[in-house]
């Protein structure tokens, strides 16, 4: 239990995950990858299947939101018992240090879990596309969207390589890109923190919580709204806005999202890892 890391006995963990896997979270894991099915078989039914084409678009957007679901889930599935003081004290004597546990764990609910949902997901869709009926009229890679949380490249035919139009598209492309990605890892960081808290109904506890904390906040900050606006500093900040360069507020604005998220992550990862190293037993 100590804080050395070890890859042999590291190894061993994410073994012992991936044995869990189906027996804690297999079946949760298969009903999330075929959630996109039910529109389909929806629309079969309605007699639509053929006559309606789904966009390629809106499938991609499900599929990621279900290998979301997948990555907030997977701290309360996979590692429900770490918490516990009694059930727990099977996790606490696995012959592993703390840091190793934890990492096997972060790479559970960051990457295997979604990732594992995700490409189930796709092969599902791909099935569904390959059939000669139904509403999966064109292949998911068709859409616009590009690859998950991507920025839209399908343009960049518009651009001359290296002009300013490309950097200036390629740039804001990344940024997009890091947003989104940094925006994942704080989000299921923050379920497992709350996963070393609750001892029960884990996700939906947080996502009550999180509702709660966001009532308290919109109720601090509407008398505060409600004071600018009647000073006129909104309008002015308005103004101030609309007069400044497009690029540089989208600029600034990522920048602050990104730098949002890093903290968030920062400070979640780090809690987690408190509660873990702490936890009585």
């Amino acid at each position: 239990m100590n804080n050395k890391f070890d890859w042999n006995r590291f190894c061993k963990v994410v073994n012992k995950d991936i044995r869990n896997l189906w027996p804690m979270f297999g079946t949760t894991m298969i009903v999330l990858a075929v959630l996109p099915f039910t529109l389909w078989l929806l629309l079969l039914v309605l007699g639509q299947g053929d006559h309606v084409g789904m966009p390629a678009d809106i499938r991609l957007m499900m599929i990621e939101f279900v290998a979301m679901v997948a990555a907030l889930m997977a701290p309360s599935r996979m590692y429900r018992t770490w918490n516990l003081r009694n059930e727990g004290i099977y996790y606490a004597m696995l012959p592993a240090s703390k840091l190793e546990k934890f990492l096997s764990a972060l790479l559970f609910s960051l990457v295997v879990c979604p990732l594992t949902v995700y490409l189930g997901s796709m092969a599902l869709d791909m099935f569904l596309t390959a059939l000669p009926f139904g509403s999966w009229h064109e292949w998911i890679w068709q859409g616009k969207m590009g690859f998950p949380f991507s920025f839209d490249f399908t343009h960049m035919a518009d651009y001359a390589p290296y002009d300013e139009g490309f950097k200036t598209f390629m740039y804001f492309g990344a940024l997009y890109n890091v947003s989104c990605w940094t925006g994942y890892i704080s989000s299921v960081l923050i379920f497992v923190f709350t996963a070393t808290l609750f001892k029960k109904h884990k996700v939906l506890q947080t996502i009550l919580w999180l509702y709660a904390i966001e009532f308290v906040l919109s109720l601090l900050f509407i008398p505060i709204f409600i004071a600018l606006a009647a000073s006129n500093t909104l309008q002015d900040l308005a103004e101030w806005i609309v007069q400044q360069d497009p690029k540089m507020l989208v600029d600034t604005a990522l920048w602050i999202a990104i730098g949002f998220n890093v903290l968030l992550a920062a400070l979640f990862g780090w809690l987690s890892w408190r509660r873990l190293k702490k936890m009585p037993y």
